[in-house]
């Protein structure tokens, strides 16, 4: 098995071994439940071969458009004042069988609340 494989693997083990610690309580699991999600989702990434291609950058400099052109459709807002995206985005760029690539919009490095 190659180091790359062995690195998934652990990746793997180590997130569902979190996911299924018999040893943390239920009121803990609870107040961590948004936590416990991300993990999950992190986990199902790895599964399904998903890549994820996130872009930052400055407030204004094309991020969003460039996703676009590369999607080829006008998936993330766009305007001309500063600030258009508040809120990190997701869109399917290319699927495949055993996977797909996601194209990810974030808001400008620079935002007053980004």
């Amino acid at each position: 098995m190659a180091d790359s494989d062995q690195h998934l693997q652990l990746a793997r083990e180590s997130l569902r071994d979190l996911l299924e610690d018999s040893r943390i309580p239920g009121e803990v699991r609870e107040s961590l439940g948004d936590d416990y999600a991300q993990v999950q989702a992190m986990l199902e990434k790895l599964d399904q071969g998903h890549i994820h291609i996130a872009v930052f950058g400055r407030v204004s400099v094309g991020k969003s458009a460039t996703l676009n052109a590369l999607i080829g459709e006008e998936r993330f807002s766009t305007s001309p004042l500063h600030g258009e995206t508040k809120r990190a985005a997701m869109s399917a760029w290319q699927e495949y069988q055993s996977g797909g690539v996601y194209l990810i919009d974030t808001p400008g490095v620079n935002e007053v609340d980004g």
